[in-house]
């Protein structure tokens, strides 16, 4: 890697080193394009050397020698929760007129919008790009999904389409709408798969306590479920932000609710005598036969998947209209085949039901996919009751349950008290105060 930099020497520019910063300057470089870098800190200076010795990409000494060292009409991508953090204001102050940040940080999708309208009454473009890793073994690459003025997105499309993941030949990269669409979507997507771990990890927890399996042998008997849900660590701030906004836009999401409050609970002692006394944890087979309880839990996990798939896609299509995204959920599903491993099939039959029916509010109302799901509810009822037989905690499962049960009846104990009115959302940002402080022509 280059030790010296001339001036306006490189054409492109990272700052933030975190695991997707490195390798989207790796994917950059060997793109053939001169690569400047900038990172305070020095782990993720020697984790790039280390990861890429035979790539040439200067690394700077300081974020002014960063800045100097690129081409006018700067082109920067910003990465990382710690450098958006703590780099955003140093950064921002040597922006010029021109100049393009694509924000690729770990962040809270209304951010962006705060910096978007920020940035552009300087004349510096934006985009806002949230980034995920592709996870299917002949699609490596991120998905890259982005939001920002459209010709400011066609003005890179060419540079990021060759970075990005593949799938049926496609990259997965697309432009989604205003500056927040992107992590939005980023957003929402992590959140599913933080739901979809919680549930693997139940299911998982049931199999070992019924059938006395060790790692090894509880490995053996799922290695043809074809989950892949547990590759990867999804990242807490998307869940929790993915609750929040669910919450914001009256969209019921249970599971992924759970999944974060288990994150909370998991992270507690628990040394008390109660939660250490041995009936507590019980053990041991109930005279059902292996092949049986594999096929139930393996029933009650494919039903769960499809559940949280709902209520993240409900939250997606929700945040697109109150907030005037106006997004293809057809289109985000296609980005999210590149990064979901083993499910790429389940996607496709998700994204035939919303091709179908454009204005499908939730995935339960479509005729195929709610049969797949009520084919496999008993088994989701009876791992409930097993769960409650062996005394082991599975919120995410019971959350997916009950979520198909309020969409089932069509009385719940709280009509008993709920008053009868009906809710009129316009596509505005957010709240009344944002609203005066973002404008969505700075998109």
């Amino acid at each position: 890697m280059a030790k010296a930099a001339a001036p306006h020497q490189f054409y492109i520019g990272v700052v933030g080193l975190d695991p997707n910063g490195r390798r989207f300057a790796r994917a950059l470089a060997k793109q053939r394009l001169s690569v400047a870098a900038y990172d305070r800190n020095a782990a993720n200076i020697k984790a790039l050397r280390d990861e890429a010795p035979g790539i040439s990409i200067h690394i700077a000494a300081s974020l002014t020698e960063f800045m100097r060292s690129l081409r006018p009409s700067r082109t920067i991508v910003l990465s990382g929760s710690d450098a958006v953090n703590d780099l955003s204001s140093e950064l921002f102050g040597q922006l010029e007129a021109e100049d393009l940040l694509i924000d690729a940080g770990n962040c809270y999708f209304k951010d962006c919008g705060h910096r978007a309208r920020y940035l552009a009454d300087r004349k510096i473009r934006y985009l806002g790009m949230g980034i995920t890793c592709g996870g299917v073994a002949e699609c490596y690459g991120p998905v890259l999904m982005v939001g920002g003025r459209p010709e400011i997105y066609q003005s890179v499309r060419l540079l990021l389409e060759p970075l990005a993941a593949k799938v049926d030949g496609e990259p997965c990269v697309s432009h989604l709408g205003p500056a927040v669409a992107g992590h939005f979507v980023r957003m929402v997507h992590d959140g599913i798969e933080y739901g979809l771990r919680q549930i693997v990890l139940e299911t998982f927890e049931l199999l070992k306590r019924t059938l006395t399996l060790d790692a090894d042998e509880l490995r053996a008997v799922t290695s043809a479920w074809h989950m892949g849900a547990l590759d990867g660590s999804p990242r807490d701030d998307p869940a929790r932000w993915t609750f929040q906004a669910a919450r914001e836009l009256d969209v019921h999401a249970p599971t992924i609710a759970a999944a974060v409050g288990m994150r909370t609970l998991s992270e507690l002692e628990k040394r008390n005598e109660f939660a250490t006394t041995p009936f507590r944890q019980p053990l041991g087979h109930f005279g059902d036969d292996e092949e049986s309880i594999l096929a139930e839990l393996h029933g009650a996990l494919c039903a769960a998947v499809m559940i949280t798939y709902a209520q993240g896609i409900a939250v997606l299509t929700a945040g697109s209209e109150r907030y005037g995204f106006g997004m293809e959920p057809a289109e985000v599903i296609r980005l999210w085949k590149g990064c979901c491993n083993m499910r790429v099939e389940l996607l496709h039959e998700i994204a035939g039901a919303v091709q179908a029916t454009p204005n499908l509010s939730n995935l339960l109302f479509d005729e195929d996919l709610s049969e797949k799901v009520m084919v496999q509810q008993e088994r989701l009822r009876h791992a409930v009751w097993r769960a409650g037989l062996l005394q082991t905690p599975i919120p995410a499962l019971m959350a997916s349950l009950d979520y198909l049960d309020s969409y089932r009846d069509v009385w719940l104990p709280v009509n008993l008290i709920q008053v009868s009115q009906t809710r009129r959302y316009s596509p505005v940002p957010f709240s009344a105060k944002e609203e005066l402080q973002l404008d969505w022509n700075h998109r």
